[in-house]
């Protein structure tokens, strides 16, 4: 299995997860944190997606987050 491949799987794996968490939250009624989700995913979704390479370079693919530790801040999500 190539390297891609395995790293494939397992964000396929941690989507499953996200599956079963947001099917939990409409079950709970949670509109609030499906919607914080939904942004979440969408951003994520645009993150994914395939793209010419040559115009990403010299971009910072950081941005909007704190670098030290790749977390997703408030002020960012604003």
């Amino acid at each position: 299995m190539s390297n891609a491949e395995h790293i494939y799987n397992i964000a396929n794996d941690h989507a499953q997860t996200v599956k079963v968490c947001i099917d939990r939250l409409h079950e709970l009624g949670a509109n609030e944190q499906l919607k914080r989700l939904t942004a979440r995913l969408q951003k994520l979704a645009v993150r994914a997606a395939p793209g010419d390479d040559d115009k990403d370079k010299g971009k910072d693919k950081g941005k909007g987050k704190d670098k030290d530790k790749g977390k997703d801040t408030k002020a960012t999500r604003r």
